[in-house]
C-alpha cells in the first residue's frame, strides 16, 4: 500500500513538471535572433545588433535581464513573450544602458503590465543620466534599487511618479542630496544612502519620511550632525552612522527617535559619548560600538542605564580602560554584553548587579588582573562567559557560585595559577570549561603544626558530567581521579607534565577499582605532549579506559614506549615472546641442516626472501596550490602572486579566479572544509564582497578560524570595507600574513612547506585517528567561537 502512494505521488510530481515545462515552452517569443531555453524558468540567449543580451523570466515571479558590454541599447527590440505576464514581482536590469523611454514602456512592449520591484545596477560607467520620465507608470512600484551605478546626480522631481515606494536603495552612487528629493515619497520605510557623499546634507532632508523605519547612512562622509537632522521620522527603528570618521553627536541628536530599537556606530572617531545621548531611546534594544578609530578611555556615568528594552551591547576595540559602575544600571532586560578587544583592567563588584537575564557576557581580550569575588553574583542565568587573553591570576571560591545556568567558561590565555577548592560545586549544568594556556597546578600549601605541606586538591572533585574539560597548556604533573570517574564525556590533559596518568593509583589492582565509583565513560582523552612514564601502572590504565571503556586517547605518548618494557607488563605478552624465541631457534635449525644438505638453497632463500621485504615506494605527493582571488583582482594576482609562486621548488600552481555568482559563492564558501587541499586566498575587500556578500560575519569568520590547508593573505585592494578591516585585525596569525609585511615571502614559504607537510600526514593510513582528531577540533571550535550578532548587513550591496 505504501508502496502504491509512493508511486501515485512520484507520478503526481512528474506530471507537474512535464506540465510546467510544457507551459514554459509555450512562453517562448518567436524572436529570430533568440534561442529560448530552459525547464522550469524561460532563458533567452539574444544577440541584437551584435550586442549579448540574456533574458530569464519565472512567469508571475521575476524577469531578469542582463547586457554584456553593451553602451547602447533599442529596448524596443527586445523580444515580446507569446502570452501577456501581467504582474511581475520583481524586474532586473544588471549592466544595461539607460534606457531613452520609460521602464513602463519597454516592460509593455515585453507583455508584462506591471512590477512591484525594480532594480537597475550597472558596475560600469553609464552614458546617460535618470529622470522622471524613466519613471513615469510605475505608480505601484513599492521597491526600488539604483545602486552601485555611478550616479552623481539626480534631479529633485525624479521620483513624483513613484510616490508608493517603501523601499529605495541608492547606495554607492555619488549624489549630493537635495532637501527636496525624498519630498514625494511619503509612504517610504526603508532608506540605503550608504556609500555617498553627503558631507552637506540639509537638517530638512528626511523631515518628510514619516513613517521611515530603517535608514543606512554607512560610509557617506558625514563628520557632524544638527542637533535637529532626525527631526521628522519619529517612527524609525533602526540608524546606522558607520564608518563616517564622527567624533562627536549633539546630546540631543536622538531626542525625536523615541522608536528607534538598533543603533549601529561602528568605525567612527569618538572619544567620549554625551551622558543623556539616550534618556529618550526608551524602545532601545541593541547598540553597535565597534573598530573605534579613537580611544575613548571611559563610558559616561548611566550611558546604557535605565532603558527597559536594551537587550544587547556591543562595544569592541574602541580602547576602553574605564566602565563605570552604574552604566548598566536599572536595564534588567539586557541578554548580551560583549566589551572584548579593549583594555579594561578592573571593574567594579556592582557593574552587573541589575542585568538578572544577561545569558552571554564577553569580557575577552583585555587587561583584567582579577576579578571581585561577587562580581557576578546577580547573573543566575548566565549562560556562556568568555574571560579569555587577560592576565587574571586567581579565582576566589565564590566568583561563580551564584552562575547556576552556566554552560560555557572559556579562561584560556590568563595566568592563573591556583583556583579555589570545589569552585564549581553550585553549577548543575553540563559545561564546557576551559583552562588551556595558564600556569594551574593545584598544588596549595597549608601550615599544619607548625609545618609547611603541599595538598593536591581538584577544584573539579564536586563537579560533574562536563561536555569538555580543557586544561591543556598547564604546569600539572599528576592527574586527578575526579577527571576520570565523575562523567566528563571529553579531557583534554596535553601539553603538561604529567608522568603517572593514573594520579594516586599505586598497585594494578587498584585500576580497575578507581572506575568501579565512575558515572559514565567519557569518550575522548587528549594526552599529547605527556612526559608520561613507561611503567606498568600508567600501561594497565590506558589499556583499561581502551578496552573496558573503550575511551578514544588522542596522540598516546604510550605508543612510543619499548616493545620490551610493554611486554614485561603482560604475562601474556611474555608467554607469546618465548613461543616466538623457540619458533626462530628452530627455524634458525632447520635452515642451518637444510644448508648443509643443499649447497642451492641458499640462493633460492635468499631471492625469495629478497623478494619479500622489497619496500614498496611511495608515490610522492602532488604538490599543487590553488591560488582563489576575486575576478576583480587577477591583473594584481597575476603580476605579482603568481610569478613568486612559480618560483617555490616542486609547486604547481592553479589560479582560481572567482566571478561572485551565487553557487560559485556558496561552492566557495563550502570548499573551505574540503580536506586536503592547498590553497591560497588572496583575501581583499574586493573578495569579501564577491564570496560573502550574503554571509553573516560570524560565519565568515567561524570558516575563516575552522579552514584547513589555506593561507589568507590580506590584501587592501578595493574600496574600503569596514567588515574587511575588522577580519584583517581578528586575522587567525598562524594562517594568515599581510601583503604589506616585508617578509611576507620567506612567511608564505613557510606557511605553503608546512601545509604540505601537514596534507601528506593527513593521508597517511590512519584514518581512525584523523577522525578523533578531527572530533576534538570541532569541540573546541565550538568553544572559541565568540558570540557576535549579526552585522553583515553593511557589506551588502
Amino acid at each position: 500500500m505504501i508502496s502504491s502512494m509512493n508511486n501515485k505521488i512520484f507520478c503526481l510530481i512528474m506530471t507537474s513538471l512535464f506540465a510546467n515545462v510544457i507551459g514554459t515552452r509555450m512562453m517562448c517569443p518567436s524572436h529570430p535572433n533568440c534561442i529560448c531555453g530552459g525547464t522550469l524558468a524561460v532563458e533567452l540567449d539574444c544577440n541584437i545588433d551584435g550586442h549579448k543580451i540574456k533574458i530569464n523570466l519565472h512567469p508571475s515571479i521575476y524577469l531578469n535581464i542582463k547586457c554584456e558590454n553593451v553602451t547602447s541599447l533599442d529596448y524596443k527590440t527586445l523580444p515580446r513573450y507569446a502570452y501577456n505576464m501581467s504582474i511581475l514581482k520583481s524586474v532586473t536590469f544588471k549592466d544595461c544602458p539607460v534606457p531613452n523611454i520609460s521602464f513602463h514602456e519597454i516592460l509593455s512592449h515585453m507583455g508584462v503590465e506591471k512590477t512591484m520591484s525594480l532594480i537597475f545596477q550597472n558596475s560600469h560607467k553609464l552614458s546617460g543620466f535618470l529622470n522622471r520620465r524613466h519613471f513615469t507608470g510605475l505608480q505601484d512600484l513599492t521597491k526600488l534599487l539604483l545602486s552601485v551605478n555611478g550616479i552623481t546626480h539626480l534631479p529633485d522631481n525624479v521620483f513624483s511618479d513613484i510616490n508608493n515606494l517603501t523601499w529605495l536603495n541608492i547606495r554607492f552612487n555619488n549624489i549630493n542630496l537635495s532637501d527636496q528629493l525624498f519630498k514625494p515619497l511619503e509612504k517610504l520605510e526603508t532608506l540605503e544612502i550608504s556609500h555617498n557623499h553627503l558631507t552637506n546634507m540639509s537638517s530638512n532632508l528626511f523631515s518628510h519620511l514619516s513613517l521611515l523605519r530603517r535608514l543606512s547612512l554607512w560610509q557617506s562622509n558625514i563628520t557632524w550632525f544638527s542637533k535637529d537632522f532626525f527631526t521628522g521620522v519619529n517612527v524609525l527603528e533602526e540608524l546606522d552612522l558607520s564608518s563616517n570618521g564622527l567624533n562627536e553627536l549633539p546630546v540631543s541628536i536622538f531626542k525625536p527617535l523615541g522608536k528607534l530599537k538598533k543603533l549601529t556606530l561602528f568605525s567612527n572617531k569618538f572619544s567620549t559619548l554625551p551622558k543623556n545621548i539616550f534618556s529618550n531611546n526608551l524602545e532601545l534594544e541593541t547598540v553597535f560600538i565597534l573598530n573605534n578609530d579613537v580611544k575613548m578611555v571611559e563610558l559616561p556615568s548611566s550611558l546604557f542605564g535605565n532603558l527597559p528594552n536594551l537587550k544587547q551591547i556591543y562595544i569592541q576595540n574602541s580602547g576602553l580602560e574605564i566602565i563605570p559602575s552604574n552604566v548598566f544600571k536599572n536595564s534588567s532586560s539586557l541578554t548580551n554584553i560583549s566589551l572584548a578587544y579593549n583594555d579594561i583592567k578592573t571593574l567594579h563588584e556592582s557593574t552587573f548587579n541589575d542585568q538578572i537575564n544577561l545569558l552571554e557576557l564577553d569580557l575577552s581580550h583585555n587587561q583584567l588582573k582579577s576579578l571581585e569575588s561577587t562580581i557576578f553574583s546577580s547573573l543566575v542565568r548566565l549562560e556562556s562567559l568568555n574571560l579569555c587573553y587577560n592576565s587574571i591570576e586567581e579565582i576566589s571560591g565564590s566568583t561563580f557560585s551564584s552562575l547556576l545556568s552556566l554552560i560555557y567558561l572559556n579562561m584560556e590565555h590568563n595566568n592563573l595559577k591556583t583556583i579555589s577548592s570545589y569552585i564549581f560545586t553550585n553549577n548543575k549544568q553540563r559545561m564546557i570549561i576551559s583552562l588551556a594556556y595558564n600556569k594551574l597546578h593545584f598544588e596549595n600549601k597549608e601550615i599544619e603544626n607548625n609545618d609547611l605541606s603541599v595538598v593536591q586538591v581538584s577544584p573539579f572533585a564536586f563537579t560533574y558530567n562536563l561536555k569538555m574539560l580543557n586544561l591543556s597548556h598547564n604546569n600539572f604533573d599528576t592527574a586527578y581521579e575526579d577527571w576520570w570517574i565523575n562523567g566528563h564525556d571529553h579531557l583534554d590533559l596535553s601539553f603538561n607534565s604529567i608522568q603517572n596518568i593514573g594520579g594516586q593509583t599505586e598497585h594494578l589492582n587498584d585500576v580497575g577499582l578507581s572506575f568501579k565509583k565512575a558515572r559514565k565513560s567519557m569518550k575522548y582523552v587528549w594526552l599529547t605532549n605527556n612526559p608520561i612514564l613507561c611503567n606498568c601502572i600508567n600501561f594497565h590504565f590506558i589499556d583499561y579506559l581502551q578496552e573496558k571503556l573503550s575511551v578514544k586517547i588522542i596522540n598516546n605518548p604510550l605508543e612510543n614506549c619499548s616493545f620490551w618494557v610493554r611486554t614485561g607488563c603482560y604475562k601474556r605478552y611474555a608467554l607469546s615472546l618465548t613461543l616466538l624465541i623457540c619458533s626462530l631457534t628452530l627455524s634458525a635449525i632447520g635452515i642451518l641442516i637444510c644448508v648443509t644438505f643443499n649447497q642451492h638453497l641458499p640462493d633460492r632463500l635468499k631471492h625469495k626472501f629478497l623478494y619479500y621485504i622489497k619496500p614498496k615506494a611511495l608515490a610522492n605527493l602532488n604538490k599543487t596550490i590553488t591560488v582563489k582571488y576575486s575576478e576583480q583582482d587577477e591583473e594584481f594576482v597575476l603580476k605579482e602572486i603568481i610569478p613568486e609562486l612559480k618560483e617555490h621548488k616542486k609547486v604547481e600552481v592553479n589560479a582560481q579566479a572567482i566571478n561572485g555568482t551565487d553557487d560559485e559563492s556558496l561552492n566557495c564558501f563550502l570548499n573551505i572544509f574540503e580536506v586536503p587541499k592547498m590553497s591560497l586566498v588572496i583575501f581583499t575587500p574586493n573578495y569579501l564582497m564577491t564570496v560573502y556578500s550574503h554571509i553573516s560575519i560570524k560565519k565568515i569568520r567561524g570558516a575563516m578560524m575552522k579552514s584547513k590547508n589555506t593561507v589568507y593573505v590580506f590584501t587592501d585592494i578595493g574600496p574600503e570595507n569596514s567588515i574587511y578591516a575588522y577580519l584583517k585585525e581578528q586575522r587567525d596569525l598562524r594562517t594568515s600574513v599581510l601583503w604589506n609585511d616585508p617578509k611576507i615571502w620567506h612567511k608564505l614559504t613557510t606557511e605553503i612547506t608546512d601545509g604540505f607537510y601537514k596534507i601528506k600526514m593527513k593521508l597517511a593510513p590512519y584514518e581512525g585517528n584523523l577522525q578523533l582528531l578531527n572530533n576534538r577540533e570541532r569541540v573546541l571550535a565550538d568553544m572559541l567561537v565568540t558570540n557576535t550578532s549579526d552585522i553583515i548587513a553593511h557589506s551588502q550591496v
